[in-house]
């Protein structure tokens, strides 16, 4: 959950980092603190950078994040399966074809869904708050839909044409419980923002505009600077100058207060690293590169717009 203020000093408003709360005060706060605890430990959200394995699963590499590309996989071909499924059960000269459709579909699913539970708990383990609770419903109903297709690909190994009336009663189940799941995703991106480009909104200027005094910015040192009302961070290293949106792109972070390393700045909040001079996100959580902006030197003043 992100918290905002209002500057008595500027009149701006001012966003804090996301805190969780300090003691579970339920049973699903638990839950998700020890999931979290878990799932971070895996894929190595607490170790030193580059953290490969956590930037792999998040969809760094890719520019887009990985787990609502994988989630198609296993929605399709359970609904595909639960279709042969119903063909198989009214037409009995369908029989073969469609009781090995289904049971070819069944396992596909089954492939598609751990992807996506695996990519899925990467991106859960950064949430607070009211997406966290929901994100664990959403992971709940994948999961019983997982276990649910397993079971039916199970029955249907044990039949001589695949077919199975059970394996049956368990897709449809699980069908239902995998597109209540979606739903849930859904309400995290469409109603509470998880996973979006939180920069997209921010339009910057199309011409020059004077932000500091050349005198005013030290070397191999983050300032924030504000641009057409949109918040960059600057960075000096010798001649030249780097400026990049300041809030991160993945969950709205003050790149500005991070730790910068060379000539990559690191995210307070999750730990997304960026590279100054382009914008791009080396290390998850972020997928989405920052926007970059022009520097130009003119009469003692720092002047940008965005590239």
């Amino acid at each position: 959950m992100r918290e905002t203020s209002d500057d008595a000093t500027t009149g701006n408003v001012v966003e804090t980092a996301p805190t969780p709360p300090a003691t579970p005060s339920s049973l699903t706060d638990r839950i998700s603190d020890g999931l979290q605890n878990a799932v971070k430990a895996v894929i190595g959200s607490n170790r030193k950078p580059p953290r490969r394995f956590k930037t792999l699963l998040h969809g760094t590499w890719l520019g887009h994040p990985l787990h609502p590309a994988i989630t198609d996989v296993p929605i399709g071909a359970w609904l595909l399966a639960v279709i042969f499924d119903i063909v198989w059960l009214v037409s009995p000269a369908a029989s073969v074809w469609a009781a090995r459709g289904a049971e070819v579909a069944v396992i596909v699913g089954i492939l598609g869904a751990i992807g996506a539970a695996v990519t899925g708990l990467a991106d859960w383990s950064d949430s607070y708050g009211a997406e966290r609770t929901v994100g664990l419903y959403h992971a709940g109903l994948n999961s019983l839909a997982l276990i649910l297709f397993i079971i039916s690909a199970a029955l249907r190994l044990g039949t001589s044409d695949g077919g199975s009336v059970a394996g049956v009663a368990l897709d449809i189940v699980g069908l239902v419980s995998v597109l209540v799941a979606a739903y849930l995703g859904g309400d995290m991106v469409f109603d509470k923002g998880v996973a979006v480009n939180h920069t997209a909104w921010e339009a910057g200027g199309d011409d020059f505009e004077a932000a500091l005094p050349v005198a005013d910015l030290p070397e191999h040192a983050l300032r924030r600077v504000m641009v057409a009302g949109v918040p960059v961070v600057l960075l000096k290293m010798g001649d030249k100058y780097s400026a990049i949106a300041a809030t991160c792109s993945h969950a709205g972070g003050p790149l500005d207060e991070g730790a910068l390393q060379g000539d990559v700045v690191e995210c307070p909040w999750h730990g997304s690293r960026f590279r100054m001079r382009d914008g791009k996100p080396l290390t998850g959580p972020a997928t989405f590169a920052q926007p970059r902006y022009d520097v130009r030197v003119r009469n003692g003043m720092i002047e940008l717009r965005r590239a």
